[in-house]
């Protein structure tokens, strides 16, 4: 009988709804209205039929977010909503009689599906609501093609959730246009808000762990990557697979993203391809401010500026001069060969505005031309690096440096908890272990070389010791 009570509790307007309208085409029945006007496809049955599904998907939608408030408030010291504490508060709120489902993301997001009205729920770590009718699945090669050529179009996304639910296979004979179209008149990458033509992707796209394999990329065209012009939006979950064949020599080029502008997010992302020419293995130039967390690249880059990230805003960008990125918990396994007559090149990044911390290289970085600015981690940063490490070999000209080749010239830098135990052979001036040229003269705190004697317990709680052997029993981050 409980059970009954909160069941018609909850449709009881749904129920006066359809009974209201049933009393009025009976009327017009009477008044001699056709069966087609009263059933056909748009008929006022069929609307009746809608305005009740909206009426319902509303109030589902405010109960929900009841829900969520009254599950941070469980916790006072934090808004983090936790698994548990939502799924007693969504019962509470909808009595024990709501079938639903919720799914972790494990980065702070759910899944909220509604069993028995059919209607899935996206919640953001900030308990922000996306509802069935901005969720779109994709499964296959076909939806995927689709879905890019709905935002090429000029459709952006933006408050949409997509995300995958199956491995996706591309052709390898039909050359990959990414998802977000970057106007080629544009002739300056900086002034990407003032072309009219460009179409980008705004919205949040969760590849939920799945591979996207046989991307067949081959042109000096600006933006290129699985996406290539991201605005506000976010990407996350996705793997592109060892089997693409990518050679992108335009100035944003990356395996995931080619450009990513404004404010945003890339998280747990992974690069399994060798790529021959490329600007950073996930993500070609950022610009703005940019969160690049949980990244890793295992392929052999030819050509690139870092492994994970080109290059961020450069110092000329004036309207982000004071902003600043962050890269954590990332690192780079693939061997990085710069040939071109540029500088900047690193293991993570090539140029950085930010901070970069509990991040890695092991992979062999060497610049071939008479270039400046090559570090294992960062070829040249403006900003802060903490918790970070390098084995891999590096080579450069001027300024090399086992962790950062500059240190730019910036007060109040930090560098900290640091440590290169990789070889480190320059051919010009300013070759050192930890820090080619030190211009902002920043404190090297807590940090050292294969000259030197630690442990974990020396660099702090961002550390563990290798029990696997993963480092050849150097420390490894608590992440790994």
């Amino acid at each position: 009988m409980e059970k009954l009570k909160e069941e018609l509790k909850y449709d009881k307007k749904g129920i006066t709804l359809i009974s209201l309208v049933i009393t009025i085409i009976v009327l017009l029945i009477l008044a001699g209205v056709t069966i087609a006007i009263l059933i056909g496809d748009n008929g006022i049955l069929n609307r009746a039929t809608e305005a009740k599904n909206k009426i319902e998907e509303a109030e589902e939608l405010e109960a929900l977010k009841l829900s969520i408030t009254s599950s941070q408030m469980e916790d006072i010291n934090t808004l983090e909503i936790k698994k548990e504490a939502l799924e007693n508060a969504i019962k509470q709120q909808f009595g024990n009689s709501k079938d639903f489902t919720i799914t972790d993301n494990n980065d702070g997001s759910f899944l909220v599906n509604m069993n028995d009205t059919q209607r899935m729920y996206y919640i953001d770590e900030s308990g922000e609501i996306i509802g069935q009718s901005k969720i779109l699945k994709i499964s296959t090669a076909d939806e995927l093609k689709a879905f890019r050529d709905d935002v090429n179009s000029g459709n952006t996304y933006e408050g949409w959730y997509v995300y995958l639910t199956n491995n996706i296979i591309l052709d390898l004979n039909e050359e990959w246009e990414p998802v977000g179209f970057y106007s080629q008149d544009t002739e300056n990458i900086k002034k990407v808000l003032e072309n009219e033509k460009n179409n980008p992707f705004k919205g949040i796209f969760d590849g939920k762990g799945y591979t996207i394999d046989n991307v067949y990329i081959n042109t000096s065209d600006i933006c290129k990557g699985i996406f290539g012009l991201v605005i506000d939006g976010e990407i996350k979950n996705i793997n592109l697979g060892k089997n693409s064949i990518l050679s992108m020599s335009g100035s944003a080029t990356g395996g995931i993203v080619g450009y990513m502008y404004g404010t945003g997010k890339i998280s747990n992302c992974k690069n399994h391809a060798d790529i021959e020419q490329t600007r950073g293995g996930i993500v070609g130039i950022i610009a703005g401010s940019i969160i690049i967390r949980d990244c890793i690249n295992y392929g052999n880059l030819d050509n690139a500026s870092g492994g994970i990230v080109g290059s961020s805003n450069g110092r000329d960008w004036e309207e982000f001069v004071e902003v600043q990125h962050t890269i954590i918990n990332c690192g780079n396994y693939g061997n990085i060969i710069k040939n071109t007559d540029s500088d900047f090149l690193g293991g993570i990044v090539g140029y950085f505005h930010g901070t970069i911390s509990d991040s890695f290289n092991t992979g062999n970085i060497t610049m071939n031309a008479n270039r400046n600015n090559t570090g294992g981690l960062v070829g040249c940063i403006n900003g802060n690096i903490l918790n970070c490490y390098n084995v891999g070999y590096v080579e450069g000209y001027n300024i090399v440096g086992g962790l950062a080749g500059l240190l730019s010239n910036q007060t109040n830098n930090l560098f900290k908890n640091n440590y290169n135990i990789g070889n480190i052979q320059g051919r010009g001036e300013n070759v050192e272990k930890l820090v080619g040229l030190n211009e902002s003269m920043t404190q090297l705190q807590n940090s050292y070389t294969n000259l030197d004697t630690f442990t974990a317990k020396n660099l702090g709680a961002a550390y563990k010791s290798d029990t696997n052997n993963m480092n050849n029993g150097y420390p490894i981050l608590t992440w790994q």
